[in-house]
């Protein structure tokens, strides 16, 4: 930028004076942004948390599978040594 020339225009300033007021108008889609990515957070946070919820039934579920086979071995175990006695 400091080898580019700067260019400037005469501006007519010969004409009455008027007065401008130029209202502040607030950034609404800032706003509006925010609370979509909000909602988009909350989406995510919702659909991991059902993913965890989903997985952890199925760890769950696999943990009753093999205590089930533990328990059943078990007691076979008891009843061979209990046949074996008599």
């Amino acid at each position: 930028m400091p080898d580019e020339e700067k260019k400037t225009v005469d501006i007519d300033t010969s004409g009455p004076d008027a007065e401008i007021t130029i209202e502040e108008a607030k950034d609404e889609t800032v706003v509006e942004t925010a609370s979509q990515e909000t909602e988009n957070t909350d989406q995510e946070t919702e659909k991991k948390d059902e993913d965890l919820e989903e997985y952890s039934k199925g760890v769950q579920a696999r943990i009753a599978k093999l205590t089930r086979k533990m328990r059943e071995a078990e007691r076979r175990e008891r009843l061979q040594l209990i046949m074996l006695e008599l």
